[in-house]
């Protein structure tokens, strides 16, 4: 019973000039618990915005035909503000599974009346 969490580049988007610079990439986060996958499967879907400020002349600069989706997973991963909001999607995903796995007891529940 193990969560698995993959994700998925569905979007680039590029600065409108001929360089193809990438300025925002879309990632879809997919978690799903092995136990019962039809259920207990959750995506979200984040916007993760690019520095372009170096242009071509950026250190590891790599031309839009030559972009591979791990290449691209890795700016979204690379940066600490940005693994931390996927960690934050995948606890959140993880919690989501948990609650429905075990749902919380509800904190009122109606009752035969006495008489």
């Amino acid at each position: 019973m193990a969560i698995t969490h993959t994700s998925k580049v569905t979007n680039l988007r590029i600065l409108n000039n001929s360089d193809n610079i990438v300025s925002e990439v879309e990632v879809t986060t997919k978690s799903v618990d092995d136990s019962n996958p039809s259920e207990l499967t959750i995506e979200t879907e984040e916007t993760y915005n690019i520095d372009t400020s170096g242009g071509t002349s950026a250190v590891g600069f790599t031309t839009f035909s030559n972009l591979t989706e791990d290449k691209v997973l890795t700016w979204v991963t690379s940066d600490a503000t940005r693994s931390r909001k996927n960690d934050k999607i995948k606890l959140r995903h993880e919690n989501w599974i948990s609650s429905v796995k075990n749902p919380p007891a509800p904190s009122e529940v109606d009752k035969s009346i006495p008489w």
